[in-house]
């Protein structure tokens, strides 16, 4: 019987809001609306850091690229440079114990033979230096155009920043007085109800 005395003494005594509970529902919109601005920030971060990471990667692809064609050149240049030296060894040999007329006429139809064969490789090498030449002009303008989209998004993005912290704030600041509103009205209707 005692217990049921207690009981009815709780529900009949009224609970007022404090101060401390107050601020607490004040420090936690504070903190949401804090949270919610870290968590943007890094969000942009990462994204910033992201953008960077892929035109740092672009930029070494091309410059991978431009390294391995002039790889293929040297190397190129290497092959002509030993193919000329065999040649010119087995011709040597051939010659040696040959009269000198025919060393003469041979001398001047190897410089003849030289000079075909120099224009025919300009001729054939042509369609492969223009292609590098495109395949280069291609990558330099794929890195500025990679460049230009990235600052373009970038612009993009900061030019909104000021609405989106304007809204952010506006946001903030009608949770807090939605919240005192509520606590008010709760005061309120406590001091009515006793």
């Amino acid at each position: 019987m005692a217990q049921k005395k207690s009981e009815t003494v709780a529900t009949n005594e009224k609970v007022i809001p404090t101060d401390e509970e107050s601020t607490a529902v004040g420090s936690f919109v504070i903190t949401f609306w804090d949270r919610y601005e870290q968590s943007r920030e890094r969000a942009q971060h990462i994204r910033e850091n992201r953008e960077d990471a892929y035109i740092n990667v672009v930029r070494e692809v091309i410059q991978f690229n431009k390294q391995y064609r002039k790889s293929i050149a040297r190397l190129y240049d290497q092959t002509k440079k030993t193919n000329k030296d065999v040649v010119s060894e087995l011709m040597r040999q051939f010659n040696t114990g040959k009269e000198e007329v025919q060393i003469h006429d041979r001398e001047e139809l190897k410089n003849q033979l030289k000079e075909v064969s120099g224009q025919l490789e300009k001729f054939a090498l042509t369609p492969i230096k223009s292609f590098f030449n495109i395949v280069d002009q291609l990558e330099d303008n794929f890195e500025k155009n990679a460049k230009s989209s990235v600052a373009y998004v970038r612009d993009r993005r900061n030019a909104w920043f000021q609405v989106r912290k304007e809204y952010v704030k506006k946001a903030r600041n009608t949770h807090l007085n939605l919240v005192e509103r509520g606590r008010n009205s709760f005061k309120e209707l406590v001091k009515t109800q006793s």
